[in-house]
């Protein structure tokens, strides 16, 4: 393995290392079906952009990618309760009212580019913060995973 490779397999390159190996899986635990999404299969998806400042950047970035609405609809769910798994099993649990056909989006682009896991890729929940105050809110905030891998559509 060259060192290029292991850099892109960790994470440090900017792009990913297998543009079809699987950098989400969303689970249906109400109704037990796994959907595997590689990048490209997001891409294939209806996507969302937008311009906004973040807490978490240093400047206004584009952000690009499908919405969580698309992302479920595609794997066969409805908009739920979810919980959103980050690579370091950092977890939250995210409301259905939260959940639009178009916000927030799972941005697997920023600025046109795919971004690494040292950049809070590959995937990143993100609103449009600055395009409307509710988005500037703590509890939004923690809501906005970043270096997401995993969904879990919830069951009430």
């Amino acid at each position: 393995m060259t060192l290029a490779t292991a850099a892109m397999l960790i994470g440090a390159g900017p792009r990913l290392a297998h543009a079809d190996a699987t950098i989400l899986t969303v689970n249906d635990l109400g109704r037990g079906t796994t959907t595997r999404f590689s990048d490209g299969d997001l891409a294939a998806l209806t996507q969302q952009s937008f311009e906004t400042a973040t807490i978490w950047t240093d400047a206004v970035r584009t952000f690009s990618g499908p919405s969580l609405h698309t992302i479920l609809d595609a794997a066969g769910a409805e908009p739920a309760r979810l919980r959103i798994y980050a690579i370091n099993d950092y977890n939250v649990e995210f409301p259905a009212e939260k959940i639009t056909e178009i916000t927030p989006i799972l941005a697997n682009r920023i600025d046109g580019e795919s971004f690494s896991v040292r950049q809070k890729g590959p995937l990143w929940v993100i609103f449009p913060f600055d395009q409307n105050p509710e988005f500037q809110s703590e509890e939004i905030f923690a809501l906005s995973v970043w270096q997401v891998k995993r969904i879990d559509v919830l069951t009430d």
